[in-house]
């Protein structure tokens, strides 16, 4: 297996993985897709914040 395809594989292992992990949590606390979207948006800021916290520290 090559670099290329191995790489592709663990995306969609550890998509796959964050996708159960979601949906089970979402089934559990009776969320709908709104509660995912708004959840998503703030993954983004947290995760956005923290590269540019990162990058600053770096310089």
């Amino acid at each position: 297996m090559d670099i290329k395809n191995l790489d592709s594989f663990f995306k969609e292992e550890k998509s796959a993985t964050l996708g159960n992990v979601i949906s089970q949590c979402m089934i559990e606390n009776y969320m709908t897709l709104e509660n995912l979207d708004e959840a998503c948006e703030i993954i983004r800021e947290i995760y956005r914040k923290n590269a540019i916290l990162t990058s600053s520290l770096r310089e």
